[in-house]
């Protein structure tokens, strides 16, 4: 009897006793926010340039670089498949928000061979509009100039159309290539070719001045050499972008991200 009693009191205690606190509930995680943005072929040791840094300093964000053809990253901006683009060349009448976040210098690239060091503006249009065929007339070898150039829709092929062709158009003998990679492999590899690239992209080739000024970070900076060109972030709209997007152009516009672009580049801050 009196176990039982004991084990009836130990019982009542237990149910008079107060259920446990219920636990919180767990953090929700927040989703990965991936950014597209677009870079043209002649801008992309910019983002290999700045892809690691940011990648250390974003919080819970992700940016996919997506090379290609201005043109072509344009319209996958205006379809709503990238988020932004980087590009040295912005279309006449644009209307969507764009700023720049670099310089960079419209360049020449030759055989590393060529002894020819630097020609003249008017020189070059001449090169490439056909008056001038034989590198012989430029202090060069006795052969025939290989014309490389880019294809259709190429915003440094625009660049070269506009601030050095003006009015006038590229020999049609001249070697088209996709891509800025393909246009140097293709100079490369033939020491009479020329073609044009940007500073911050040309290796493997020569680059020569252009009126007697080469381009460095320093030259186009401080824009003394002619063919200066800031590289921009063009926007998907025509509003300032926000959320993550804006975060990662106040990183690159910022004092961090400057630092960083000047290392092959020059600074717009």
């Amino acid at each position: 009897m009196i176990r039982l009693g004991l084990l009836f009191l130990l019982l009542s205690v237990t149910a008079c006793q107060p259920p446990p606190p219920t636990p919180p509930p767990l953090p929700t995680a927040v989703p990965l926010q991936i950014l597209r943005i677009g870079v043209a072929t002649t801008v992309s040791p910019l983002a290999d340039l700045i892809a690691e840094p940011y990648a250390q300093v974003a919080d819970n964000v992700a940016v996919q670089f997506v090379p290609g053809n201005t043109a072509v990253l344009l319209a996958d901006l205006g379809t709503g498949n990238l988020d932004a683009v980087l590009s040295p060349y912005v279309p006449e009448g644009e209307e969507r928000w764009f700023n720049p976040v670099a310089l960079d210098g419209l360049v020449l690239v030759v055989h590393p061979d060529n002894p020819v060091t630097g020609l003249s503006l008017a020189e070059v249009q001449a090169v490439f509009n056909g008056r001038i065929t034989h590198w012989s007339a430029l202090g060069g070898a006795d052969q025939p100039i290989t014309l490389i150039s880019r294809e259709e829709g190429s915003g440094v092929g625009a660049i070269f159309q506009n601030r050095v062709m003006a009015e006038q158009r590229i020999n049609i003998n001249a070697r088209v290539q996709a891509g800025d990679e393909a246009l140097r492999t293709a100079v490369a590899a033939d020491p009479a070719a020329i073609g044009f690239s940007l500073m911050g992209a040309a290796d493997a080739v020569k680059v020569l001045a252009v009126d007697g000024r080469i381009a460095a970070p320093e030259t186009v900076q401080d824009q003394s050499y002619p063919l200066t060109t800031p590289i921009y972030f063009i926007n998907q709209t025509p509003a300032e972008p926000d959320g993550a997007l804006r975060g990662f152009l106040a990183w690159l516009q910022a004092a961090v991200g400057q630092e960083i672009v000047g290392m092959r580049y020059g600074r717009v801050r």
